[in-house]
């Protein structure tokens, strides 16, 4: 794609402290022939952003996707044909430090990445089916931007008096550019064509309120937790600086931001947090960044002579996915609760699931693997799943190690990793084949499951335990109280195995060694786990959940028993962490104990959903305490509990791709009506249910291609249509 072509930047000498690099790049250029076809392929290192003509090429944001650069070299691909025309053409680029160039000292080491440089891009013209542009040492190239500070986790800083608006023009005056330097020392990146859906901005938001804080200082309110960043609309005296600040919370007593641990030294070591700034002009100018985005529902704007709503705008701004399910019920805390689940989702989604939009925005592998199933539930995330995938695949040590966040520079191989997060590698093929019956990841993934099998095997003590890793992280229960890695980690493993398994099977390899270690694993778990009753040795909802979900036992009875008194005992709370919490609704289902898990969604008081609703939440915490951040996912998968169980809609795992499904709703007692779908692959499957004294009304939309049961009867293409008494 690139052969011809070759990164260019800035000619001067790299400094790594320096975090101003925004060049800005020219190329007029003259096509002599008709045009027939135009394409542009481009990689911008860390962010690009592109001009022809005046106009821009896309409306993607944050490209080149990140990755570690020394891996994959992401790049898009964009028909410019409406764009181009014969005659003098101009070219504008823009490049700002995101990920490839963070100079700031953080927890995770970025700072001390082999690939960082000054920013810099490549790009490659074909018309017609030819290159006939690349990027060069004929490029211009001018350091005088106004964007004068950028990094992605800190903020922007804008010079409106050092922007010319006719600087992408064909006129403008760029003889006092200097000629771009060819990179001698190209990022060894292997490049790769980023097909998944870009991030794009998806809404704009008036503020709800606005708060007087101080003199020429305004808090505004958006009304809900977002990614994202402000766009601001003003008029004042030429060298006014307006700052503004981005937070999660105030205090409600004077309305001034509120940032919990969101500043602590462990997550940045020096300099501001999320924070942009803007020097006026004299005359109305609208801006929003570039190189930044931040998590927040609440902006504060100092420096303003006079606020208003038309001051200041939200722009939400994550992976323009489409959402696949929606719920609705007569319960509205069940409403609340899937509205900001899916606020949460989205909010990390930015090239991989982050953690968080705010201080970190980091590809945490344990936070992916207990939300991969509700994002492929209600989202078309396969495609940017697919892409961070490679990402994982990227950063897999030749032993078979893998960290704790993908990408990284070199951090979290010491800790945050184990099977809890490495198992990513597995959940997300395995799921991504579940939900659209495509096999190519798992088939790609077989050499790379291999290997992560070996290095855990690798890992074992004398007793046969994994003992590096996460254990139930976050729980709301004392240290000392939550199952360790040991359980956990085989477990884990042996769920591993059975996808390694069905990878094997698809690639058509002998899997008798395989089946072996999963009898052997499955054996020496239940000698160490299984009490002579059938009740597990491990007196934890987490255990009980996860061997119960995994089918670890002989008798099903003295585990289901078991767990619903962990639960009674717990006044219908939840005892266990991000990795138990994703097991323990279904595995409450397959005891027949649907409605303990209702109980404890919708239960009161610590720890609970409620909780956080009752205290304002318009997207998923981080911790039960409600400290910390407010914008995470990883407690997420009530969200396909509610759709696998209220609305009853569940696949076949042994005919991927939906090929078949079971619709069995649950009629909870505490429900008077449900309704929703699930947009498959094979189109959209409807439930409506509603209870009428003792009659239960139930309606049930099949598209053509689903084989479809209900009570063992097959289900018609079309409305299905069902009354019977209420339980």
């Amino acid at each position: 794609m690139f052969e011809k072509s070759h990164f260019i930047k800035p000619n001067i000498q790299f400094d790594k402290k320096c975090l101003t690099y925004a060049p800005m790049f020219r190329r007029r250029f003259h096509i002599n022939k008709p045009i027939k076809s135009a394409s542009l392929s481009v990689c911008g290192l860390g962010y690009g952003y592109y001009w022809l003509n005046e106009e821009a090429v896309t409306k993607d944001l944050f490209t080149a996707p990140v990755s570690n650069y020394c891996k994959t070299l992401w790049y898009n691909k964009y028909d410019i044909t409406n764009l181009i025309h014969q005659g003098e053409n101009i070219f504008a680029v823009m490049c700002g430090n995101g990920w490839y160039n963070e100079g700031i000292e953080t927890a995770w080491d970025f700072d001390s990445a082999l690939w960082r440089d000054v920013p810099k891009f490549i790009l490659s013209l074909e018309i017609n089916g030819e290159v006939e542009l690349i990027s060069d040492d004929n490029w211009l190239y001018t350091l005088d931007s106004p964007v004068i500070f950028n990094q992605l986790r800190q903020g922007e800083h804008f010079d409106s008096r050092l922007y010319d608006e006719n600087w992408k023009s064909i006129q403008f005056d760029d003889s006092k550019w200097e000629k771009a330097q060819i990179d001698d020392t190209p990022p060894s990146g292997i490049f790769r064509e980023c097909t998944c859906e870009p991030i794009r901005e998806v809404e704009e938001i008036e503020p709800q309120k606005i708060i007087n804080t101080g003199r020429n200082r305004y808090v505004f309110d958006f009304g809900k937790n977002l990614s994202g960043y402000g766009r601001l609309t003003i008029s004042q005296n030429s060298g006014d600086k307006i700052i503004l600040r981005y937070a999660e919370q105030i205090h409600e007593e004077d309305g001034t931001l509120r940032f919990n641990d969101m500043d602590n030294p462990h997550f940045y070591k020096n300099g501001v947090f999320q924070t942009d700034e803007f020097i006026c002009c004299g005359k109305e100018f609208r801006w929003s960044p570039k190189f930044t985005y931040h998590g927040f529902r609440y902006v504060e704007v100092s420096g303003l002579e006079k606020a208003s709503s038309q001051t200041l705008k939200a722009i939400v701004v994550h992976q323009n996915v489409k959402k696949r399910s929606k719920f609705n019920c007569s319960n509205p805390l069940l409403n609340k609760l899937f509205e900001i689940g899916q606020q949460a989702t989205l909010s990390n989604m930015f090239y991989m699931p982050t953690d968080c939009p705010t201080r970190e925005k980091l590809g945490w592998m344990n936070d992916a693997q207990s939300s991969a199933e509700q994002f492929l539930t209600n989202f078309e995330l396969e495609k940017v799943l697919a892409k961070w995938w490679v990402d994982i695949c990227d950063a897999m040590t030749d032993d078979g190690m893998l960290p704790g966040i993908v990408p990284t520079s070199g951090w979290g191989y010491e800790w945050g990793n184990g099977p809890v997060s490495e198992g990513t590698l597995f959940e997300i093929p395995y799921k991504i084949f579940l939900h659209t019956g495509d096999d190519s990841l798992l088939r790609k993934g077989l050499p790379y499951f291999k290997k992560s099998i070996a290095f855990w095997n690798s890992q074992k003590n004398q007793n046969g335990d994994i003992l590096y890793g996460l254990d139930d992280w976050a729980a709301p229960v004392p240290d000392e109280e939550k199952v360790d890695t040991r359980f956990i980690n085989r477990v884990l493993k042996i769920k591993c195995l059975k996808i390694l398994l069905t990878a094997a099977e698809r690639c058509g390899e002998e899997t008798s060694a395989i089946n072996e270690e999963i009898q052997k694993d499955i054996s020496q778990f239940k000698e160490i786990y299984l009490n002579s009753d059938g009740s597990c040795t491990l007196n934890k909802q987490t255990a009980v959940a996860m061997t119960i979900y995994f089918d670890l036992y002989d008798d099903l009875a003295p585990l289901a028993a078991q767990l619903a008194r962990l639960v009674e005992e717990n006044d219908f709370h939840h005892a266990c962490g991000m990795v138990g919490l994703r097991y323990l609704y279904i595995a409450l289902n397959k005891c027949g104990l649907q409605e303990y898990a209702y109980k404890i969604i919708t239960s009161k008081g610590f720890p609970s959903y409620s909780d956080w609703v009752t205290n304002g939440a318009t997207a998923l915490y981080e911790y039960w305490d409600m400290t910390t951040s407010k914008n995470h996912h990883m407690y997420s998968d009530f969200m396909s509990w509610m759709i696998k169980t209220i609305l009853g809609i569940s696949p076949n795992s042994l005919k991927p791709g939906f090929e078949e499904v079971h619709i069995s709703p649950y009629f909870f007692s505490d429900l008077s009506f449900s309704e929703g779908y699930c947009e498959t692959v094979k189109g959209k499957i409807s439930v409506i249910w509603e209870r009428k004294f003792d009659v239960i009304k139930l309606e049930i939309e099949i598209p053509e291609e689903i084989n479809a049961y209900y009570k063992s009867k097959k289900l018609l293409t079309g409305i299905n249509t069902f009354t019977e008494p209420s339980k």
